[in-house]
This record gives C-alpha cells, sequence and structure tokens, in this order.
C-alpha cells in the first residue's frame, strides 16, 4: 500500500513499516506468550501501534486473542484493515462499539461479526447505543445476522441497542453469561427459544426491554445461578413473569409488571425486589402474598418501597403472615414506622438490617423548623413508654440507617433497637443534615450516644453528608445503664 495515501487513522492501526531505527529494550527479551499478555491489556489502537517498536515486535499484535475495538473515533473500514491483518487461531474476547457513527449498510457490520464467529470467538460484546443504519427498510437500530444464533463457541455475550429476530434453533451450547440491554425483539418466545438453546446458562441479565401484548414472560432454566431484570416499561395487563429456576442463588427484580410468580426458586438466597405490581387491590395483595411465601427461605431480602407498603398491607389485613427465615433485610425507601412492624411480625432471625428512606427524607422543611421537629421527637421521648417484643430482636448484630435529619422519626426507632437487641454489635447512622443548621445534626448525636442500650458491647458511628463522624462506645454515662 502507497503510505502517501494512508489516512492517520490507519497509520495508527499500523498499516506502515515499522521503523528501521529500533532500539534494544528488555520488553523484547520477554517470550511471546508474556508479550501477548502485556498487549492484551491495551485497546486495539495502542495493541497495533506496538508493531512500530521493532521488527520483532512488528507481527506479535496480530495473534493476540482479544481484540477490543470500544473506540470514539473508529470506522468498520478501518476494523476491516486490523482484521485482514490477524492472523490469531481463534478470537478469545471480540468487543465492538459505534457510539457515535453512521457505519452504513448493515452488511458491513454483518461481515465483522461474520470474521469473529469464524474465529470461534468466546466473549462477544457489541454495542450500538446511537447506531444509524442505512438500510433501504429504513430501520435505525442494527438487526443481529442469523448466524449469530448458532455460534456454539460463545461463553460469554452482551448485546446492547440491536434487534433480536431468530428465525432458527438457538445453539449457544456454551453459553454461560448473557446480557440484553434495549434489546428489541425480546418476546417470550424468543426468551424460550434463548433459554432452550443455552443449557449452560448461568447468568443472566436483561434492562431496558419492553414485552408486547398477550406475552407469557417464562424464565425456565435448571442451570441459571443469577437472573436480574431491570426495565422502565410499564408490562401490559397480559403479561405475567413466571421464573422456574430450581438452582437460582441471586434474583434481582426491578420492574413492573401485571403479576410475578415464582414458581420455584428452592436454592435463592438474595432476593432483591423492586416491583411495583398494579390491577386491582385483591390481584396485588395475591400477588405478592405468593411471592413472599415463594422468598421465605432466602437469607438476604431487599425490598423497595411498594414491596414494603404491601408487607404492612397484607400484615393489617390477614394480621397473620408466613414468617420469614431472612438473616438480613434491606428496606428502600421506608418509613421509620414500617421499620419496627416488619421486624416484629415476619423476621424473627434478623441479623442484620439495613434502611434506607432513600428520596422521601425532602418535606419541605429546613433550618430553625427542622431543628424544632427533632427536639420535639427528642422530647418525646421522655414522656413515651416505648415497647417491643424483644423476642423479635434477640439475634440482631447490625443496624444500618441512612436518613434525614428533616425526618426524625427514626430517633423513636432507634431507642427501640438500643434498648430491645441484647446482641447488637454496631448501629451504623448516616444522618442527613441541613448545612444551614448544624445544631440539629449536634442534637441528634448528643440524644442517640446517650440512650441506654442492653448490649454491652454496642458501638454506635454516627456521620452526616459532609463525612463528619462521631463514635460511642460501650461505655454508657446513663442512670439507667448497669454496665
Amino acid at each position: 500500500m502507497d503510505e502517501s495515501h494512508v489516512s492517520d487513522s490507519e497509520e495508527d492501526y499500523g498499516t506502515v513499516e515499522a521503523n528501521s531505527g529500533e532500539r534494544h529494550d528488555r520488553f523484547s527479551e520477554l517470550p511471546d506468550s508474556l508479550i501477548l499478555t502485556i498487549i492484551s491489556l491495551l485497546d486495539m489502537r495502542n495493541v497495533v501501534r506496538t508493531s512500530l517498536l521493532s521488527k520483532r515486535w512488528k507481527n506479535i499484535w496480530s495473534t493476540i486473542p482479544c481484540l477490543d475495538f470500544i473506540d470514539f473515533e473508529q470506522t468498520p473500514s478501518i476494523i476491516s484493515s486490523v482484521l485482514s491483518q490477524w492472523k490469531g487461531p481463534k478470537i478469545l474476547k471480540f468487543r465492538l462499539s459505534f457510539p457515535n457513527f453512521i457505519v452504513g449498510p448493515s452488511s458491513v457490520m454483518d461481515s465483522l461479526l461474520h470474521f469473529a464467529i469464524e474465529k470461534q470467538v468466546a466473549e462477544l460484546f457489541l454495542y450500538f447505543y446511537f447506531w444509524e443504519c442505512v438500510n433501504s427498510n429504513g430501520k435505525d437500530i442494527y438487526c443481529l445476522p442469523q448466524p449469530l444464533y448458532s455460534c456454539s463457541s460463545i461463553t460469554k455475550l452482551t448485546l446492547e441497542v440491536c434487534e433480536l429476530r431468530i428465525e432458527g434453533n438457538v445453539q449457544w451450547h456454551q453459553l454461560k453469561i448473557l446480557k440484553l440491554v434495549y434489546v428489541d425483539g425480546l418476546s417470550g418466545d424468543a426468551m424460550n427459544q434463548i433459554l432452550l438453546g443455552a443449557p449452560l446458562l448461568e447468568v443472566l441479565v436483561l434492562e431496558s426491554f419492553e414485552i408486547g401484548e398477550n406475552e407469557n414472560f417464562n424464565i425456565r432454566s435448571t442451570s441459571l445461578k443469577m437472573l436480574k431484570i431491570h426495565t422502565d416499561y410499564i408490562c401490559p395487563e397480559t403479561t405475567v413473569l413466571r421464573i422456574w429456576a430450581p438452582n437460582l442463588l441471586t434474583l434481582n427484580i426491578s420492574a413492573c409488571f401485571y403479576g410475578t410468580c415464582l414458581l420455584d426458586v428452592p436454592s435463592l438466597t438474595d432476593a432483591i425486589l423492586c416491583l411495583g405490581h398494579y390491577g386491582d387491590v385483591a390481584t396485588q395483595f395475591e400477588m405478592f402474598n405468593h411471592v413472599f411465601r415463594s422468598i421465605r427461605h432466602v437469607e438476604k431480602v431487599t425490598l423497595s418501597h411498594w414491596c414494603i407498603e404491601m408487607l404492612v398491607q397484607l400484615k393489617t389485613k390477614y394480621m397473620v403472615m408466613p414468617l420469614s427465615n431472612s438473616k438480613i433485610l434491606e428496606l428502600y425507601y421506608v418509613n421509620a414506622k414500617d421499620i419496627l412492624d416488619l421486624v416484629e411480625m415476619m423476621f424473627p432471625k434478623l441479623e442484620r438490617l439495613i434502611v434506607d428512606q432513600g428520596d422521601q427524607g425532602f418535606d419541605g422543611t429546613y433550618g430553625e423548623e427542622v431543628h424544632i421537629a427533632m427536639v420535639d421527637a427528642c422530647n418525646s421521648l421522655a414522656s413515651a413508654k416505648m415497647t417491643f417484643p424483644s423476642p423479635s430482636l434477640l439475634r440482631l448484630k447490625t443496624f444500618e440507617a441512612t436518613w434525614s435529619i428533616s425526618k426524625p422519626s427514626i430517633i423513636p426507632v432507634i431507642q427501640v433497637l438500643l434498648e430491645s437487641a441484647p446482641v447488637l454489635e454496631k448501629m451504623v447512622l448516616r444522618l442527613r443534615q441541613d448545612a444551614s443548621y448544624p445544631k440539629t445534626f449536634i442534637l441528634a448525636q448528643e440524644k442517640v450516644l446517650s440512650m441506654p442500650r442492653s448490649s454491652p458491647t454496642a458501638q454506635v458511628i454516627i456521620t452526616d453528608d459532609f463525612g463528619i463522624t462521631d463514635k460511642s462506645s460501650s461505655t454508657c454515662s446513663c442512670s439507667s445503664c448497669n454496665y
């Protein structure tokens, strides 16, 4: 190739000869296998530039197993030029992204993927965020080519902003990790085909997808160990999520389905539920009652505001609820008044409790108004007799809370926990304060640190938004304490 006609970009990718005046360096004394390992840690632009270091390095890059084309300045023609010089037998990792370019006909992209498939790619990452595809049908999203669905060498696959259109059987026989983000065509049928064609799949992540009408979205897999479903789209009333995964260990759902059924998850140890069901109240109660019963055995449970509301309402409606065996409970966007109710009625084996008020802390009050509210909350403790069944807190060792000073309702909860948790080891309080009225935070500190504790080893740590920390050991000067 005539160097005078080579663009700067192509020259950067090593299409020119190495410098004739090479220098001896210690890197060149390393074995090829170690040099390849080092080069594989670089992005593709710098990988190809290594060919300019010396004659020995000229062709070493062309056999690296990892081809990473995550670059803001590349085009398909440049990538094709690089691939034409690549001489490796197999591709371990192939990462491809075009975030800012109009890349031309999809056939150009198909050819790049065909190259990776022919080289038995193991890990494939495709990201087309601002893709503009010049096609006769006018589509502006890249549709994956059919040969990709029969690439049996893939072990890890990440697809972002593209379209699924499965016309035959999926043959991802070695696939263990699958992540789909903003993927069109993720219907119930497509999901069934994928799971049938991926018998070894262990990790499944589905984010920002939309399901059509009359879809049964079923997750059925005996190999699955981790499932994450996150989407802001509200699914149609005819759509129900059903999960059969007997070996599933971790479940993370943040979605709004008309119904959710955990039909078979006996091995589950960690469940994060940010659900949002809709429909009539009776249907919501029935659905969440089923979900909660299905996770009674789970060691760690995380619940969002809607789930917390459902639990409280279920407790009020039915009075008797099945007890959970969970040892770790995280509550987000929770009201202080609900914390003790849930612990008292449903989580008797709790060892660690984490609560976060989320964005509900701001209520339009600030400065002196916040301080007055805090004074009232602290003063009310002196006259109010706090009662709580001690058996419900017999195992609690750790309590962590993130709360706003403008919502002092957490103060009575803190007192109950300190007085009723006999084996409490650590209490960490992150109190968001009003910077214009710091004495409110000081008042909260003083009140909390002076509260009596039933645990002789309890340590209280209080921090604010600015990283100020105050700690208290188990020693307390209160007359009510006996140590």
